[in-house]
């Protein structure tokens, strides 16, 4: 099962034949009503011959304050500008899946069916993931799901950041979705934004090769460059390893 939740500024009423409409341009399988539950009640779509993709809406916000302490951690709230307004309401969004194995394509297939819930409601203000640990501005969610020739890595990873003015670390908080440890990746605060490309450029990678790099090889940023990768604790996950690749000062 793939969880995330559609914050709404306001609450509104959902429409399943807009939604319909919406899911079914994301992805290459048949999407059909399956039912609904009538005024303020879920609505179950089926999604190719097996699967199962459900809104319910709620009207309250996510509490705690939860999903406002992870906007922080996504990649579309730095140096953007923005911020998650307060929401009213939410909506439940669930994929009950008969193959749940971890696969970039499963989380693929998920994340392109959120973002015609995006598309096929009003007033959604945000996109909040926990397995991710980041709440997506939606418009940032919807172009990077349904950009062709990427893996969207930096919708399944909140990003930690952690460092002063001469060293800085990133680390990923969402692979264990791909049944993966996350990444730690320190380098040069003076990098900045090309320090964060090259994390996301690892992401891609290890999701597209199924796992991370092994202790002792080698990654970099042209041919020549051999960073060896290490593995140890988390520094934030108790029992979990994660894989290190450090930039030269």
């Amino acid at each position: 099962m793939q969880l995330a939740f559609a914050l709404l500024e306001k609450n509104v009423e959902l429409d399943s034949a807009r939604i319909r409409a919406c899911l079914a341009r994301t992805w290459d399988e048949p999407i059909a009503l399956a039912a609904e539950s009538g005024e303020g009640g879920a609505i179950s779509f089926a999604v190719g011959e097996r699967d199962s993709l459900i809104l319910m809406p709620i009207s309250a916000p996510i509490p705690d304050g939860e999903a406002e302490a992870m906007a922080g951690y996504s990649i579309s709230s730095l140096g953007t500008g923005w911020q998650l307004g307060a929401h009213e309401g939410h909506v439940v969004v669930t994929l009950e899946e008969e193959d749940g194995e971890p696969s970039t394509r499963r989380l693929l297939r998920f994340s392109r069916l959120v973002a015609g819930v995006i598309d096929g409601i009003d007033d959604v203000i945000g996109i909040y993931s926990g397995e991710a640990h980041a709440t997506h501005d939606p418009d940032f969610f919807r172009d990077m799901a349904m950009e062709d020739g990427i893996v969207p890595v930096h919708l399944w990873n909140g990003i930690s950041i952690a460092g002063d003015d001469k060293t800085v670390s990133l680390l990923s908080l969402g692979m264990k979705q791909l049944g993966q440890p996350n990444l730690k990746l320190t380098g040069p605060s003076a990098e900045g934004s090309a320090l964060i490309g090259f994390f996301f450029n690892l992401l891609e990678y290890a999701a597209k090769r199924g796992a991370a790099v092994e202790d002792g090889n080698t990654v970099g940023r042209t041919d020549q460059e051999k960073l060896v990768v290490r593995h140890e604790p988390s520094p934030i996950d108790e029992g979990e390893t994660v894989w290190c690749v450090d930039l030269p000062e």
